[in-house]
């Protein structure tokens, strides 16, 4: 009863033109300010339309087209902003963050082509200490193993049938699933980096010590004499902290 009032009361409101006119009605919506009209309404994003006037586009920027928003809808955006926008933003960061932490899982996870036999394609030492840290360690949800395809088909099959026999090897539980993965080699191979870093090492500078005021004293009965210089003062091999 209260529902059917409030209709027949914002009805006369508009025809007695006190809501700002009549409210066009199209076919197939529900009556105007009943409970679907409303639900209907809510939905209508906030802000000025965007008007085709005398050929220009006002604003010339991207707005939402259509009927103008409610003034009572208008009142509560401004009212309770920036929500539920800033929920609608947090959500999209965490989206992200989310695609890059599997990204960095489907990384981790992955069998490349340093982690097999070139020739029989069997899992090599390296390769089986990889596998078995990822059925050991992984967190469960991005326990996924990926094998990298290589070059052909055929030695892409062969890779994920050594893996799966492996697999089953190694844990008692059922394996998780090997998928194949189109990826490019990135990095360098380990004897590049091994010698790049011995030659790292060959070429840092010899370390040099250097003190300041390492005059000694002597024991004696008149208390001693300073030798090597003046206390306090650096000595000819250099200059330096202590």
């Amino acid at each position: 009863m209260d529902r059917h009032w409030k209709q027949g009361a914002w009805a006369a409101l508009v025809a007695q033109g006190l809501l700002g006119g009549a409210v066009s009605v199209t076919a197939g919506e529900p009556a105007p300010y009943s409970d679907e009209w409303w639900a209907l309404r809510a939905s209508d994003p906030p802000g000025a339309r965007q008007v085709d006037k005398d050929g220009k586009l006002w604003p010339p920027f991207a707005r939402p087209a259509g009927e103008k928003q409610h003034w009572i809808h208008k009142y509560h955006h401004a009212h309770y902003w920036p929500y539920p926008y800033n929920c609608d933003d947090q959500a999209y960061i965490r989206n992200i963050i989310q695609q890059q932490t599997n990204n960095g899982w489907v990384s981790a996870t992955t069998l490349r082509d340093y982690h097999f036999d070139l020739e029989t394609q069997q899992l090599n030492s390296n390769g089986r200490q990889h596998l078995l840290w990822i059925l050991t360690n992984v967190p469960a949800q991005h326990r996924t193993i990926y094998v990298a395809q290589g070059p052909s088909l055929d030695e892409a099959t062969l890779r994920q049938a050594n893996v799966e026999q492996v697999s089953r090897e190694l844990t008692a539980d059922a394996p998780p699933p090997v998928l194949l993965r189109h990826e490019l080699f990135r990095g360098r191979p380990a004897q590049e980096i091994d010698q790049l870093r011995r030659l790292e090492l060959q070429s840092m500078p010899r370390p040099r010590l250097f003190t300041v005021g390492s005059a000694s004293r002597s024991g004696g009965a008149a208390g001693g004499s300073q030798a090597g210089g003046t206390s306090g003062q650096p000595q000819a091999g250099g200059t330096g902290t202590r």
